[in-house]
């Protein structure tokens, strides 16, 4: 019933299936967001990507142990979808498009809106993150930002960005002279 030839291709393409299928890259995803702080920016934001670079390079030099790497989503939907779900805990964008993701208007007007705090502003550009991304981690950022302010352009005084309503509890403990936080 069964030849020798059509046992062998079966078995090949049971093989196959089996390695395509129980492949996912999605645990390699989520161990590489573990090994590195990504700030996210989008295609769809032109300056965002390049600002990410000369953040993350500058991040780097003052917070090795960061070893921060820049991520560009292709879409506002991607944005939207990896941010508020917690997947990526930064993102760059221009002012009105960060006001958009807030209140989930203009291109995110499909997508919802997402809880968000300001860890810094520069220029035009705000570093949002995620409100329970730990007080720790971002006093640290927030001092490595405040150590290279003048090789970041359009970075905003530290005692502007004090006075900003939204701003993550951690960076306001940097810019209040306080200590840095335990890990909780």
């Amino acid at each position: 019933m069964f030849g020798k030839l059509s046992i062998l291709r079966f078995v090949s393409i049971f093989v196959i299936y089996i390695l395509l299928v129980g492949h996912s890259p999605w645990g390699a995803y989520q161990a590489y967001r573990e090994l590195h702080l990504l700030v996210m920016s989008t295609r769809e934001d032109a300056p965002t990507y390049p600002y990410s670079k000369l953040l993350v390079k500058i991040i780097n030099q003052e917070l090795p142990e960061a070893s921060a790497r820049p991520a560009r989503a292709r879409t506002f939907k991607r944005v939207q979808s990896l941010f508020s779900t917690g997947q990526m805990p930064l993102v760059l964008l221009s002012k009105k498009n960060a006001k958009a993701l807030i209140r989930g208007k203009g291109p995110f007007r499909k997508y919802g809106s997402a809880n968000a705090q300001i860890l810094y502003i520069f220029g035009d550009l705000v570093l949002l993150v995620q409100p329970d991304f730990p007080n720790r981690h971002a006093w640290l950022l927030t001092n490595a930002i405040v150590q290279a302010v003048d090789k970041l352009p359009g970075a905003i005084s530290p005692l502007k960005v004090k006075k900003i309503a939204t701003i993550h509890p951690g960076t306001l403990m940097v810019l209040n002279g306080e200590n840095i936080p335990d890990l909780k």
